[in-house]
């Protein structure tokens, strides 16, 4: 019960999220989308690629969550940072961050110059991240542990 709690929040979230950038970024011009406020950070048009770079590197783990063919390994099932890394990752991913952090490089955006398609690419995604989360209903989440794309070092729980 715990669980769907969880889901359908994060569902919410995620269509608020959308719903957000939509009102703010769907009438800027691709000058302003690529407009960067100062020199070595990103774009409103990077950040949101960033997103989508960021989540599909999860991609293939959240769909073999949802067809039940995850397998952890060892590591991930007994690693004793698990929750630790969780809640950090959960801290730095929140909307209000009290300190920025830096990206590792395979987060990275894709381009520094992002076309004006990056709105559409942005709904599309979010749109497949949320049939991830909505299939996770029925998944027991505190027995479901990941290792960050960064290192296998670093799990999820």
């Amino acid at each position: 019960m715990k669980d769907i709690l969880l889901i359908e929040q994060l569902a919410q979230k995620g269509k608020e999220a959308g719903e957000k950038v939509k009102k703010e970024f769907s009438h800027i011009t691709l000058e302003q989308l690529n407009w960067k406020p100062a020199p070595g950070s990103w774009s409103v048009g990077q950040c949101l690629d960033h997103l989508i770079v960021a989540d599909c590197l999860y991609c293939s783990a959240f769909k073999k969550i949802a067809e039940k063919k995850y397998k952890m390994t060892g590591w991930q099932r007994w690693s004793l940072f698990g929750g630790l890394f969780g809640k950090i990752l959960v801290t730095q991913m929140q909307e209000n961050v009290k300190s920025k952090v830096k990206t590792a490089k395979i987060f990275f955006p894709s381009a520094s110059q992002i076309d004006a398609g990056i709105m559409e690419r942005f709904r599309k995604h979010l749109d497949s991240l949320l049939e991830y989360i909505e299939s996770f209903k029925d998944v027991d989440l505190d027995k479901t542990h990941m290792a960050s794309p960064v290192s296998n070092f670093i799990t999820y729980s």
